[in-house]
């Protein structure tokens, strides 16, 4: 949440009444199996150039391990990602606090647009995936919650509750691999692609043949009658 601006953060967590609530979808669970994935999307967008903010979460099991892939730029600044393994069971807490909150019933959940903004756009979007096979669904069933409309119909705190594992896992978490500067590629369900190694500079190639070397500048492959790095004349 720290990419919204205060502002909008305020106007999107006033509630409305003429819309289901959270708390109304608590009632009524929806059936599901177990977590096994999870993303949580936010982003700022400006008029002026690089100003654009994002954070981006994602916890998915890779061949039965859990692995987070995190991604987030700031302000004026490059974007930087880690690929990391974490040191608790993630999806078990997230799991169970979605399980309690039902907030696989919280799709239903709509915005409502509070002001007109022509200068800067901003939304955060948290998707789920539940492993359904056992209630005869998919094996990677998807759940895609607007974390604005979670705040407006009263699920403000379980969106921070649900962030705040998200990101102290992160924090607690062996890193794999980590990228500064440059945007990672996200791929299923969010996990990050990063290059092992860059690749290795070319060799040097060999001076032209009747190259001279200057005995100003040491160049060594010169052939006209003035160095090509230096400009001194040929001796």
């Amino acid at each position: 949440m720290e990419q919204m601006s205060s502002e909008f953060l305020a106007k999107m967590q006033e509630q409305h009444t003429d819309g289901i609530t959270t708390e109304q979808l608590k009632k009524t669970p929806v059936p599901h199996g177990k977590l096994v994935g999870c993303s949580y999307y936010a982003y700022t967008t400006a008029m002026q150039f690089n100003s654009d903010t994002r954070v981006n979460i994602s916890v998915s099991l890779v061949n039965g391990v859990q692995q987070i892939s995190y991604e987030k730029k700031e302000a004026f600044c490059s974007a930087s990602a880690l690929l990391c393994r974490p040191n608790q069971d993630v999806l078990a807490m997230l799991g169970e606090l979605a399980g309690q909150e039902n907030m696989a019933a919280w799709s239903e959940l709509k915005y409502h647009e509070q002001f007109q903004r022509t200068d800067c756009s901003s939304g955060a979007s948290l998707t789920l995936f539940f492993d359904d096979r056992e209630t005869g669904g998919g094996a990677e069933t998807k759940v895609m919650i607007d974390v604005n409309a979670a705040y407006q119909c009263g699920g403000g705190d379980v969106i921070k509750r649900f962030y705040s594992i998200l990101e102290d896992a992160v924090k607690d978490a062996q890193v794999l691999k980590e990228v500064k500067g440059a945007r990672p590629n996200f791929g299923m369900m969010g996990m990050l692609y990063i290059p092992d190694e860059p690749p290795a500079p070319a060799a040097p190639s060999e001076p032209p043949a009747g190259a001279w070397q200057c005995k100003n500048c040491g160049f060594t492959a010169n052939t006209g009658k003035f160095c090509t790095e230096c400009g001194s004349r040929y001796e």
